[in-house]
């Protein structure tokens, strides 16, 4: 990555993006970074902060696994979004574990340097209190959708998310076109595979996704929209624009799909 692409990404980044041109220029040429490839582990809960992550390339997620080994997806970041930044702040270890999705490239902050800019830039302070501000507020959403949301109404929400650029679980651009495999999407919805598997083809038959080889295509977001708030009501497929289930027995069938969550698991 040339400097000039360094400037654009920092510029986006909450912690630099009020400083003076010279001091990013300066901050830009000093990074330090390191390399991860898909699968490898960044840190683990409970190790010493290093520093702020910035991620530059690639995508990460943060993520807490029970003694049985079965995971949670916290949150995804991708280029430009910051990770591991509460122990920058009150001196207590690592809280999750992070994964590299993809190969990515990550600059290191070290929290001496990260805690004199806050100290030193009355702007950058409160950008960096609109950013906490904003996780927690998506992390209330998040618990609420884990709660409140049966499986499929939380798929839907999920990918829902991803079509508009909410930044609820996954920060990063939005996109139609989305490559995840029933694992990471059980991961992220607080599920296991053969339930998002069900759900997934649920919301396929209704018309409003579509899968190919591990990908998934939303072509219509207005109908997952629907979809995402059906957790408490029964729903009617026919009643989504573009849904290609139309004959009573089909419409029956998620009908009652969707007002017996219990087939579908939590």
């Amino acid at each position: 990555m040339d400097l000039p692409s360094k400037l654009q990404l920092l510029k986006q980044v909450p912690y630099f993006a009020s400083l003076p041109p010279s001091e990013l220029r300066q901050l830009a040429a000093g990074l330090r970074k390191r390399h991860y490839q898909a699968g490898d582990v960044i840190f683990r809960k409970g190790d010493p902060c290093e520093g702020l992550c910035v991620v530059l390339s690639g995508r990460v997620r943060t993520v807490t696994t029970s003694a049985e080994g079965r995971e949670q997806v916290l949150k995804v970041f991708g280029p430009g979004r910051t990770f591991a930044e509460i122990p920058v702040f009150d001196d207590e270890p690592l809280p999750t574990d992070a994964v590299a999705v993809t190969d990515s490239t990550i600059a290191l902050f070290p929290p001496a340097d990260v805690v004199d800019l806050v100290r030193h830039h009355p702007d950058v302070a409160l950008d960096v209190i609109r950013l906490f501000a904003s996780r927690l507020r998506a992390y209330k959403v998040f618990v609420e959708d884990l709660s409140l949301r049966n499986v499929v109404a939380r798929v839907a929400k999920l990918l829902l998310d991803r079509a508009r650029g909410q930044t609820t679980l996954v920060e990063d651009a939005a996109s139609l076109r989305l490559r995840y495999t029933q694992g990471e999407i059980a991961a992220m919805v607080g599920s296991v595979r053969e339930v998002v598997q069900r759900a997934l083809k649920t919301l396929e038959h209704a018309g409003v996704i579509q899968m190919t080889r591990g990908r998934i295509r939303i072509i219509d977001v207005e109908g997952l929209n629907l979809w995402s708030e059906s957790e408490s009501r029964v729903f009617d497929v026919s009643a989504v624009p573009g849904t290609r289930s139309t004959n009573r027995s089909t419409r029956r069938r998620h009908s009652q799909t969707l007002a017996e969550p219990a087939r579908l698991g939590r």
